[in-house]
């Protein structure tokens, strides 16, 4: 998929913008508080329905206005057209989102149609942060190549919401006694088993095949000297009998755990077992070994982790909707190049012209000499952005 124009009306600190972009590399630069990465994030609108920095639609209604829109044309591979258009009113709190005119009713039923990847300073949560962050990377890279699982986490999400609203009710209120409560809550349980197994096979499934991505694009920046790791853990596995990851035997698990973390769950008023608290464990092989990446690797190694990590994403997507009319991702990186030595900058760099349609965004201008080596003039175009404005240097 190629996107080849945005429109920004009433966007953060734009008041009204449209660009065209190179359908090979666009390079964007200007201080910081500009308006860089405001760019990508209208964008993550047109592709997530929200935002990728899961910034509230209020916010990013530009100061002074009630409502924005954004609107992008993106190019198939069979070079047909898909206009995806974007609007919130702050009045009535309320999103819109329409493609090739046609209003979107489910977010199931868009998400995954116009495929994007996005690396952001925000990464480092990814591997310094808590699970919940790495739970959200992976689930929004499973719910682009699968509709089943998305719909599946929208279902176990739903159920948890209505446990979590039960639990808390009686723990404010005592309003029922602790036999009518169980009651209640099997019947939520009943349902957290049969769509959160499904979860944690999906993901068990993606986490294994991932890995030789990851290995293979963290060797192409760095070389054999490190191995990158992704282990995903649950406690529905750890209880796992040797019949492998099996549904009954997963199922069985997480009833089991249900069971005896119920009267803790009736004591802090929550839900405290399933996927929605699993783990994607990062770690790194060096010498024979190993060693956690949040306590142990230095600013370079995370941040080059972390592009692997996004590199690796563009082509998982790639090889799995090969095939699909959505064509390759959109390819998005802010602030790549930061924190990063000059070898490694020059082998990300090097890398850059194997992928689809990329947008660099940085401060330092500089970096554009390093990417011509690898990219001919017209394949690349420049855009200076000052103060919500976009200016372009061809």
């Amino acid at each position: 998929m190629i996107l080849e124009k945005l429109r920004l009306k009433y966007f953060k600190n734009y008041s009204e913008c449209s660009f065209n972009f190179n359908p090979k590399f666009n390079f964007i630069y200007g201080d910081n508080g500009n308006g860089k990465t405001n760019i990508i994030e209208a964008v993550s609108f047109l592709c997530y329905t929200k935002s990728f920095l899961q910034s509230a639609e209020s916010d990013c209604v530009k100061y002074g206005e009630d409502r924005l829109e954004v609107t992008g044309e993106f190019i198939n591979p069979l070079n047909l057209k898909n206009k995806v258009l974007f609007l919130y009113d702050k009045q009535a709190s309320k999103k819109t989102v329409a493609l090739n005119n046609e209003p979107v009713s489910r977010q199931t039923s868009f998400f995954g149609k116009i495929p994007l990847v996005v690396l952001s300073p925000g990464d480092i949560k990814l591997t310094t942060g808590s699970p919940n962050e790495r739970r959200r990377s992976f689930d929004i890279l499973i719910s682009q190549i699968s509709r089943l699982y998305f719909d599946d986490l929208k279902s176990y999400n739903r159920v948890i919401r209505q446990k979590n609203s039960l639990l808390k009710e009686n723990f404010v209120y005592k309003k029922y006694t602790q036999e009518k409560l169980r009651e209640m809550v099997d019947m939520w349980n009943d349902e957290l088993v049969q769509y959160g197994v499904k979860i944690v096979l999906k993901r068990v499934e993606i986490a294994k095949e991932f890995q030789k991505y990851l290995e293979r694009n963290f060797r192409s920046i760095v070389g054999d000297a490190y191995v990158p790791l992704i282990n995903y853990e649950s406690e529905l596995l750890e209880s796992e009998s040797d019949t492998g990851t099996d549904e009954k035997v997963l199922k069985d698990n997480f009833k089991n755990i249900l069971a005896e973390k119920f009267p803790l769950e009736i004591k802090r008023g929550m839900s405290l077992a399933g996927p929605q608290r699993d783990n994607y464990a990062f770690a790194m092989r060096k010498n024979g070994d190993v060693f956690d990446l949040k306590s142990f690797a230095s600013q370079g190694e995370h941040k080059t982790f972390l592009v692997a990590l996004r590199l690796s994403e563009y082509i998982y997507l790639n090889d799995k909707l090969e095939g699909s009319n959505t064509g390759e991702p959109v390819l998005m990186l802010d602030d790549v190049f930061s924190e990063l030595d000059k070898n490694r900058i020059e082998k990300i760099s090097s890398l850059l012209p194997n992928f689809n349609q990329v947008f660099v965004t940085t401060t330092d201008k500089r970096y554009l000499n390093t990417l011509k080596k690898y990219f001919s003039d017209k394949d690349i175009s420049v855009f200076n952005i000052v103060n919500g404005s976009i200016k372009a240097n061809n």
